[in-house]
């Protein structure tokens, strides 16, 4: 019986240690629709609702664009009114009429080092190495009672993305933003539940939370109704909008 119980946990920890970056990243995709699939995807749409409290539901979409042209767009609407930030190419702004502003302002460059990090539709890991990025395995760690593989990628920039990945299912779970500033660091912590397939065939995370270095939620999380994939864009909505 002892035999058979080392046997068991080498096993376990051959599946946890035994592997590479790329072995893990080549698993998370195979776990989420395939390689293949994500790089026909040009586009990502997520509509839903972030919870602001017990009945109070603001509507949220989530722009990310590849092609034609590589952009983000974010849009929050409460009571009438609607914020909106804006990136495309090396280039964005935001409108924010919930602090009574009535003109777009431009994002500084250091907003669009971090909004460079979570705008890609295909994901940062889809090709790294083709994109100009790095990857390094930095072992095991555990988050909540899960095992997770934990993934750092570095941008041509010096900035990072860390992934924690389930090693059971392989979707990643969180992700840790750090944009490095002259005088300071900037971070961002993002975790992800309620795992879905789409119609085009991928799987994505219908609800995403704003945590602390700690874990503790931050707000209220956004859940999404709806994810197009490769639906149509129109540029326009891009364009800086006129000061009035």
């Amino acid at each position: 019986m002892r035999n058979i119980l080392l046997v068991i946990l080498l096993m376990a920890g051959s599946r946890l240690f035994a592997q590479t970056a790329d072995d893990i990243i080549n698993k998370h995709f195979n776990a989420v629709g395939g390689k293949e699939k994500w790089a026909r995807v040009n586009s990502i749409r997520y509509s839903g609702n972030m919870v602001l409290g017990p009945g109070m539901l603001a509507p949220v979409t989530e722009t990310q664009i590849a092609k034609p042209f590589k952009g983000a767009l974010t849009e929050f609407s409460w009571q009438g009114m609607t914020s909106k930030r804006c990136m495309r190419a090396d280039s964005g702004w935001t409108y924010n009429p919930f602090s009574g502003k009535r003109d777009a302002d431009p994002m500084s460059p250091n907003d669009i080092r971090s909004e460079k990090l979570s705008s890609d539709p295909q994901t940062m890991l889809l090709n790294y190495k083709e994109k100009g990025y790095t990857v390094e395995y930095l072992g095991t760690d555990d988050m909540d009672g899960t095992d997770v593989f934990k993934i750092r990628l570095t941008t041509q920039e010096g900035d990072m993305v860390y992934y924690y990945i389930d090693a059971e299912t392989y979707y990643i779970l969180k992700e840790i933003h750090r944009v490095k500033l002259k005088d300071k660091e900037e971070k961002g912590y993002l975790t992800f539940s309620d795992f879905k397939k789409t119609d085009f065939g991928i799987v994505v995370p219908y609800s995403v939370q704003n945590v602390d270095e700690n874990g503790n939620e931050q707000g209220g999380p956004i859940n999404f109704s709806k994810v197009e994939v490769n639906g149509a864009v129109d540029a326009a909505t891009f364009d800086k909008p006129k000061s009035k």
